[in-house]
């Protein structure tokens, strides 16, 4: 019989030294910036934390060569310019103990997605213009985030981001992500989709450069004073969106907004429409955690109410979780789309009580709300401050809507 060979481990030539700066910036840029969708998706943030109400995504059909994403926020003050790029700079925090209400204040926090993204692209370029100022200034960033050279630029005010040849320097990530552009640009496009309908108010755009057909491009232009449901009839289009309701319920400290298949809904029309969760209107996975079982309680209790959806793949759901400041970490995951929730079980309650009420098995269930929880109309969102939480109020979510 042959014998077996059993790998060895080499022996380090040195002792344990300290690696030197620039492979500690690249480490840890690839664990941040890990593919072409997380970085439109830092952009897309960084947006909206300037109190954005238009941001425009160019990206190239390979999802690499470039990506631009402009935005007519506040822009980047003068003060603030030199450090963009600088790893763990941000204007979010001042210390740890900060990230314990950070989440329902800020998209982005942490100071590390703009030089993560200057340390793994070929260039990283710049134009900004805050309210003050006659003209925009262009400013270039060099691979350790410092700045390299500033010009002035023609540009309203906002800010521009442009990174060119993502990946040049991780060999083995830029060939996976060239053959998986499709996958990205999908992604991409469901990611703005979801900001869409956590920020109806907010006008979103993606164009792929240079593609083949115009099926990944995405174009969001609200009306004035949109709403989720709004939003939902130009994301998913009409034959879903007609197919829901809006409903919301307040049930033990959480709020739970959502825009849902009615129970009598046609399997058809809302197949294959996606996912769309959020917590305090932050775009989150529907595939891990806290979220994942969410997913599952809704689609579980939607096929009871309506056996004729139990084989329905996908069907469309959008819900948002609105909490107390401090009851989730949202810094578990680099890419910031899972939370740890303090209380999960109140949270999974919650969500349990507003299914509960929208989807009643039997005429008995329908008053089976227990009497904390409290019925929320539709959220008005302004764009000048931070999404405010849902109104409370004892009237229906919506004239159209059934209730307990």
């Amino acid at each position: 019989m042959a014998s077996i060979s059993t790998p060895t481990s080499p022996k380090p030539e040195c002792g344990i030294k300290p690696l030197p700066q620039a492979t500690v910036r690249q480490i840890g840029a690839s664990q941040v910036a890990v593919d072409p969708s997380s970085v439109v998706k830092e952009l897309i943030e960084n947006a909206l934390d300037a109190r954005a109400t238009a941001i425009f995504v160019d990206i190239s059909a390979n999802t690499l060569s470039s990506i631009e994403v402009r935005d007519n926020g506040h822009g980047i003050p003068d003060r603030d310019r030199a450090l963009v790029c600088s790893r763990y700079c941000t204007s979010k925090i001042r210390a740890f103990q900060d990230l314990k209400e950070v989440g329902a204040k800020w998209l982005g926090f942490r100071g590390e997605a703009m030089a993560s993204m200057a340390e793994v692209s070929g260039s990283l370029d710049i134009i900004t213009r805050v309210e003050s100022e006659p003209v925009a200034v262009l400013l270039k960033y060099g691979r350790n985030g410092e700045l390299q050279k500033t010009s002035k630029a023609s540009q309203a005010v906002g800010t521009t981001v442009k990174v060119t040849d993502l990946f040049h320097s991780i060999p083995v990530r830029k060939q996976d992500s060239l053959k998986h552009s499709a996958k990205w640009l999908a992604r991409i496009r469901h990611l703005m989709q979801s900001y869409a309908l956590t920020r109806p108010i907010v006008r979103f755009q993606l164009r792929v450069l240079n593609a083949k057909s115009e099926k990944a491009n995405f174009n969001y232009a609200p009306k004035s004073g949109a709403n989720v449901e709004d939003a939902a009839f130009k994301v998913v289009g009409t034959p879903c969106a007609s197919q829901c309701e809006w409903t919301a319920i307040e049930s033990d400290g959480y709020q739970v907004c959502a825009f849902l298949p009615k129970p009598d809904a046609q399997g058809e029309k809302v197949a294959n429409s996606g996912t769309f969760l959020a917590v305090d209107y932050r775009p989150v996975s529907s595939n891990l955690g806290t979220m994942k079982k969410i997913t599952t309680i809704v689609r579980g209790r939607l096929r009871k109410a309506n056996p004729s959806l139990a084989s329905v793949k996908d069907p469309f759901v959008f819900l948002n979780l609105l909490c107390s400041p401090g009851s989730y970490d949202p810094t578990i995951e680099p890419a910031k789309d899972d939370v740890l929730f303090e209380n999960e079980k109140s949270v999974l309650r919650a969500v349990e009580v507003l299914v509960e009420a929208f989807y009643p098995i039997d005429i008995r269930s329908q008053s089976s709300a227990p009497p904390s929880a409290q019925l929320l109309p539709e959220p008005s969102l302004d764009s000048d401050s931070p999404p405010a939480k849902c109104p409370s109020g004892d009237q229906p979510c919506m004239a159209s809507t059934r209730r307990i």
